[in-house]
């Protein structure tokens, strides 16, 4: 059974006493962070020989499709939230609380069908996913919902709420350091841990940790853009960028987070967009990138932790309205670790 790349993960990531015959793994479809943040995971189980069904929907999955050409992908319900911009962003979500409950029954009584095909679940931030009888694991880096600074105080009834979600499962694994140098900040490292299934904290996962880079990507770029997220965010970010990069001076590349377009570059004066970039290339990319615009996702600032570059050279513009990004960002930012602005300030001359 292929994994879809050459290289295996760095050792030790999995619990050493875990060694599942066959393992579900599930994916949230919001942007391509979960899928990639997994993917080290998935190699990882690969390696000790255990067989991997791979599930989610949307783009996710048409990440995951050519990660792992060879692996069986099965569908998810949508979630189907959708991201309002601006002030329309908290009524937007609440409106979609109902599609969501819905999603989240569709998928539990999906995989309680698939019960008897799997002795080990692995579920990024997919809260149905919880197999009866069978030992699953919730991973997610979010235990605390982030509230805007005048709410506050009110957080600790979203880490209550989030302690609701994560009941189902056997554990949550939490992609961060325990404590010293953390990523996630408040949102990884609850108050009430003991609300919690037993929380195991992994360390930052990259699917770029282990690969070695495409030396054809290397650059130099003036500024590396990353788009991702879910719409009507992501387009309207990409438009954006694509107007700044145009005017800007220098080579520069775009990468738009299209893992489901036909890989064809496109270069107009010095320009390259593409609409997606295996692991070997965006790494080299990163690397050779002077600036790198990014909404600043999570996974994306595992990458970056993981290539020794979450440094000032990286712009956080994190999703307007998006307080989990907007709290990492801040997080960040204030410990010299990026830089962050808003998107409407995002500039043709690049800001030191």
């Amino acid at each position: 059974m292929s994994n879809g790349s050459d290289t295996l993960p760095p050792p030790g990531i999995l619990p050493g006493e875990l060694r599942p015959r066959k393992t579900l793994v599930c994916a949230l479809d919001w942007g391509l962070g979960h899928a990639t943040r997994t993917t080290p995971l998935v190699r990882e189980l690969l390696e000790h020989r255990s067989e991997v069904v791979l599930a989610s929907n949307g783009r996710a999955a048409d990440f995951w499709r050519t990660e792992f050409p060879g692996l069986e992908m099965r569908e998810l319900p949508d979630y189907g939230i959708r991201y309002a911009p601006g002030p329309w962003l908290v009524p937007s979500l609440l409106g979609s609380i109902p599609r969501l409950v819905r999603a989240i029954r569709q998928e539990r009584v999906l995989v309680k069908s698939w019960a008897r095909e799997f002795d080990f679940c692995l579920s990024d931030n997919r809260y149905g996913c919880a197999i009866p009888g069978v030992h699953s694991v919730l991973i997610t880096h979010q235990l605390r919902l982030a509230a805007p600074r005048p709410l506050r105080a009110f957080e600790v009834l979203g880490e209550w709420l989030m302690s609701r979600f994560c009941s189902p499962f056997q554990e949550v694994w939490i992609p961060d350091r325990a404590d010293g140098a953390w990523l996630s900040g408040r949102l990884g490292h609850p108050l009430h841990q003991s609300w919690f299934p037993p929380l195991r904290y992994l360390g930052p996962l990259s699917r770029l940790a282990s690969v070695a880079p495409d030396p054809a990507w290397a650059g130099p770029w003036g500024t590396l853009a990353l788009v991702s997220g879910p719409e009507p965010s992501r387009t309207s970010f990409e438009e954006r960028l694509r107007r700044i990069l145009a005017q800007r001076p220098g080579r520069h590349l775009l990468v738009r987070g299209r893992p489901d377009l036909p890989s064809v570059v496109a270069s107009s004066a010095g320009l390259v967009e593409v609409p997606h970039l295996p692991s070997s290339a965006l790494k080299a990319a990163l690397a050779g990138a002077t600036e790198i615009v990014t909404r600043g996702g999570y996974s994306t600032v595992m990458d970056l932790d993981a290539l020794g570059i979450l440094d000032s050279r990286c712009v956080f513009v994190p999703t307007p309205g998006q307080t989990e990004q907007e709290a990492i960002a801040a997080d960040l930012s204030s410990r010299g670790l990026c830089r962050s602005c808003r998107e409407e300030d995002l500039a043709v001359e690049p800001k030191a």
